[in-house]
């Protein structure tokens, strides 16, 4: 099965400032190199969809993409089209895709939906803890680029509408919790 690994770190981080978040220390380290770390201890590849500080970014991972000019700006869909297309272009078939944003994500998480994806090749999965849906931590094969675009076209950038359209398959992974926890604020950077 060949699949990337495909971290978003595009986002503009209203949250946070302004600042990039994956350039933010956690635990000594920038939170996007935890989890470059994590995805390539699962697949062999990993791209970054970035449109900032691609100095430090390629020191992470070889390949970077951008927004889509069509879409740029449109939030992680267009990270997440930027990946596929790129995934695509090297015949791969899917990507894994995770936000730079979860530092405590790991390589058993990873590897819990990479086996769920390939018990059900083709159909997307995305990760779900205590009832809560995570659609940004999850497999997605590279045929949804299409419905992807036509969303983005018409507007709609909510992520967990694309996953259900997508008929994207939930994953119990309670047992990373910890791994999911979304650092999207400065406050959230010391523990």
């Amino acid at each position: 099965m060949s699949i990337a690994g495909l971290m978003l770190a595009g986002g503009e981080a209203h949250r946070m400032g302004g600042l990039d978040k994956g350039r933010q220390l956690w635990r000594g380290r920038p939170m996007a190199a935890w989890v470059v770390d994590a995805l390539a201890a699962v697949v062999p590849a990993v791209v970054i969809s970035t449109g900032r500080s691609e100095a430090f970014y390629r020191t992470l991972a070889p390949q970077l993409v951008a927004d889509p000019a069509e879409f740029v700006g449109q939030g992680p869909l267009a990270g997440l089209l930027a990946g596929l297309r790129a995934a695509d272009a090297k015949g791969l078939e899917a990507v894994l895709v995770c936000p730079c944003d979860t530092p405590a994500v790991s390589a058993a998480l990873f590897q819990a939906l990479l086996a769920a994806y390939q018990a059900e090749p083709g159909r997307p999965v995305i990760a779900c803890c205590k009832g809560r849906s995570h659609p940004l931590h999850g497999v997605y094969p590279v045929a949804l680029q299409r419905a992807l675009e036509r969303q983005l076209r018409a507007g709609d950038r909510r992520v967990m509408g694309f996953a259900k359209v997508a008929a994207a398959r939930a994953v119990d992974c309670d047992a990373f919790a910890e791994a999911l926890v979304n650092r999207n604020r400065l406050e959230n950077l010391g523990d």
